[in-house]
């Protein structure tokens, strides 16, 4: 299959830094302290239970699981869940995909048996995964599931799951059914799906806007490579009766001013925010400047279409590799980058910008960028936020003394956006690969 070659070269394209980073010398510890999750700290448990304020789920190629993390606020903790059985996947590889939706399911794309899509439920008080039956794409997709970084995504309501097939130029919509349906998490085809891209372009990562109206999918270039297309396209998610059939927006695709490695909607679902992705030691350049389009709404005389904004693009103090945008609005809509620096030897500080929701100006957040490359603890290239939008979870992997040390990162988010390192110790986790985060439900 095409897919393991695609898999593997593509994350090492995507993780190449972290595995050379070389982090003799980094110290754990941080600034100030992380308080209780104001969503709450779960229930403490017994006999197996978590007093968890967020779960995280990695995949483990070593054992060939999916290990389960428990950030447990009130114990000061962040590390393997109490008493948690790992269920197993279906190969020792670190996965083509990983996403949580409704908050208490999560899925996750392998290469076995030509690309297959597993899930599990979550237990909101132990974090314990229940096994929830695979779909197979190997009759949808004979010659495998392509990968990229996001190419698995799903709509602010967690009902869509959509996947991205660079083999074959193809957009997969499952329906994810409701946790008070008779099958709590199954995934049922769309009508219509798989949804063929236009010749020529095929599709990388996925992304909704923050209200769930349009999918956006940036072109790909290359399993090999850390860089999109000049072309986005963008689709309109049908509603209803039509739950999750895609309808190309007039106008698309669209030519962007650079090519765009990924696309984030803010919540307020008036822009996208993007990067280029590019950096010296991937690409050959750093590009220090986020992007910002805006949406036209569904009143609008092309639903969906984009546009950039005035004064885009945004000028940063580092190339952003990667961006995260915080999933609700507590006083604003917070974007946040991260960077590695271009001999490829260390993480750059987190940078921070507000958006402003009327014009799409972003602007930078008081003490940004937060860290520095001396106390790099929750300093990496790739960030998540829990649903709560409280949490920024920051993933990194460096070569120790000859030995790969993956670890996630925790960071306290203020409602000004500012970040706070915490000082609960990260998670180390076992092995690189994909991984993800829910709040307890």
């Amino acid at each position: 299959m095409m897919i393991r070659a695609r898999v593997l070269l593509s994350l090492l394209a995507m993780l190449p830094a972290m595995f050379l980073v070389n982090c003799q010398g980094y110290k754990c510890g941080g600034f100030g302290a992380l308080p209780c999750s104001s969503t709450g700290t779960g229930t403490s448990g017994t006999g197996g239970g978590s007093s968890a304020a967020v779960f995280a789920y990695a995949v483990d190629t070593s054992a060939v699981t999916m290990d389960g993390y428990a950030l447990n606020t009130k114990a000061g903790t962040f590390s393997a869940i109490p008493n948690y059985t790992a269920p197993p996947i279906p190969d020792s590889e670190p996965g083509v995909g990983m996403v949580i939706a409704q908050g208490q399911f999560v899925y996750a794309a392998f290469e076995a048996a030509g690309g297959s899509i597993y899930g599990w439920s979550v237990d909101s008080t132990t974090g314990a995964l229940t096994a929830l039956a695979p779909v197979d794409l190997t009759l949808l997709a004979p010659t495998g599931l392509a990968f990229n970084q996001y190419n698995l995504a799903t709509n602010p309501a967690g009902t869509l799951l959509f996947v991205s097939d660079t083999e074959l130029d193809e957009i997969f919509v499952f329906q994810i059914s409701s946790p008070t349906s008779a099958t709590p998490g199954a995934l049922t085809l769309v009508p219509g799906s798989p949804v063929t891209t236009p010749i020529g372009f095929e599709p990388g990562n996925l992304a909704t806007d923050g209200l769930g109206n349009y999918l956006y999918v940036t072109e790909s270039l290359g399993a090999d490579t850390h860089s999109g297309g000049t072309l986005l396209l963008a689709y309109t998610i049908g509603t209803g009766a039509n739950l999750g059939v895609l309808t190309p927006v007039t106008g698309s695709p669209f030519t962007l001013p650079v090519a765009m490695w990924q696309v984030q909607g803010d919540p307020s679902g008036n822009f996208l925010i993007g990067t280029s992705g590019n950096n010296q030691d991937f690409t050959g350049l750093d590009d220090l400047h986020l992007y910002v389009f805006s949406i036209q709404p569904l009143t609008g005389t092309a639903p969906g279409a984009i546009a950039q904004v005035p004064n885009s693009p945004f000028i940063t103090k580092y190339s952003p590799f990667n961006i995260a945008v915080q999933p609700t609005s507590t006083g604003g809509e917070f974007v946040y980058s991260f960077s590695i620096n271009d001999s490829d030897t260390a993480y750059y500080p987190i940078e921070g910008f507000q958006l402003n929701i009327t014009s799409g100006a972003l602007t930078e957040l008081t003490n940004s960028p937060f860290g520095s490359t001396t106390t790099p603890t929750g300093l990496g290239h790739w960030g998540q936020f829990d649903q709560s939008g409280a949490f920024l979870f920051v993933y990194s992997s460096s070569l120790v003394s000859g030995v790969t040390a993956t670890q996630l990162g925790v960071w306290n988010v203020g409602s000004a956006g500012v970040l706070t390192l915490s000082t609960i110790t990260p998670a180390a986790l076992k092995t690189p690969g994909y991984w993800a985060v829910t709040d307890p439900q």
